[in-house]
């Protein structure tokens, strides 16, 4: 194999590789990268098994061929070359890596051992930066435990005529919903794998293809394709817990809501504290009691009452509702509830502008 391309894009390519590759593993294959080189182009492969990601770029192959390699140290000698190109040739089991004055030589695997990738299949396509969008959206609130496969990822299916983005993790629900995106089959993508197509997406324009087989979701851009192992188990029905009936309707501004909760985490012990919401007609008041530190206390004016003026007291896990409110991009939100035990509703003011609600399990305290 002997082949040269721009270093720039070589770099780029590799560090999103890098992201598909295993470091903590028994398989040292798993921290390489496959370079296959063919007429016109350079591919360059990355799994952990979990993720297969391969990539595309224009190069000069004066040689075809193909080589395994360490992932981490051909992307940082790339990184710290100075040339604007890279030549690579493969010799007595060795890959010789050039770029201007500098030289190296980096051990090689047997390409041969490198994990067969899937068959690539898609049936439609969604605009990448819709794609893009939605992974923020909802990725705080997938769960992290290892009990519940299915809560483990990124759902997106057409519900009622919407496009749907949907994570949880059986104590909160965020669903982020877009209109005039046909997609015929569900996709569930797993939470590790989102970071990957995160980076992906960032520098691809116009649409992506996606679709699944039995054992794979797939996403193809221009240039990269990536295939995520499907999560085992089937969604939860999340549209059956999001209550339609409501005792407490009240419109808040974000930023404010958002900084009372901000300043009385500064008397939490930990990220994830309790708080108490009391809503009146006037002002909702947030207080944490924190038994090694002490107690604090905030109000946020409430912009318009839709429900109940009775008032009511209810429990939360503060950090949920942070990471929540974080994510909403219109400046007023309704927060709904119809008591202190039932699922609570935060709701973007402007469903138009920003399609997103966040369903949120109250806590007793």
């Amino acid at each position: 194999m002997r082949v040269a391309v721009d270093r720039k894009e070589f770099e780029e390519v590799l560090k999103k590789a890098k992201l598909a590759t295993e470091k903590r593993t028994a398989l040292p294959t798993l921290n390489n990268v496959k370079l296959f080189a063919k007429e016109g182009s350079l591919s360059i492969y990355a799994t952990d098994l979990e993720s297969f990601l391969v990539m595309e770029l224009p190069a000069r192959v004066e040689e075809a061929g193909e080589v395994s390699v360490h992932a981490d140290k051909l992307t940082s000698i790339v990184e710290e070359l100075s040339s604007s190109e890279v030549y690579m040739e493969l010799k007595e089991g060795k890959l010789f890596v050039k770029g201007g004055k500098s030289q190296f030589k980096l051990v090689c695997a047997d390409p041969s051992e490198f994990p067969e990738f899937p068959q690539v299949q898609c049936k439609n396509t969604i605009p990448s930066k819709l794609l893009l969008k939605g992974i923020p959206k909802v990725e705080y609130a997938i769960s992290k435990e290892d009990t519940r496969h299915a809560l483990q990822g990124m759902y997106v299916a057409n519900k009622e005529g919407k496009l749907h983005f949907a994570g949880s993790d059986g104590y909160r629900l965020a669903l982020y919903m877009h209109e005039g995106v046909p997609l015929e089959e569900d996709l569930l993508f797993p939470r590790k794998s989102l970071k990957v197509l995160e980076k992906l997406l960032k520098d691809t324009l116009g649409e992506v293809e996606v679709g699944k087989d039995e054992n794979f979701a797939h996403v193809k851009g221009e240039g990269w394709a990536l295939s995520v192992r499907l999560l085992e188990g089937e969604y939860p029905d999340y549209m059956a817990v999001i209550p339609t009936d409501y005792t407490i309707k009240v419109l808040l501004d974000k930023t404010e809501f958002e900084n009372a909760l901000q300043r009385l985490s500064a008397v939490a012990s930990s990220t994830a504290f309790p708080v108490k919401l009391t809503f009146s007609s006037e002002v909702v008041e947030a207080e944490i009691s924190d038994p090694e530190f002490g107690e604090g206390k905030d109000e946020v004016d409430v912009l318009e009452n839709l429900g109940n003026s009775e008032p009511m007291e209810i429990g939360f896990n503060g950090k949920y509702l942070l990471e929540a409110l974080e994510e909403f991009d219109f400046e007023r939100v309704y927060l709904k509830a119809i008591d202190p035990d039932s699922p609570v509703v935060l709701e973007s003011a402007n469903q138009e502008k920003d399609p997103y609600i966040c369903i949120i399990m109250p806590m007793r305290l």
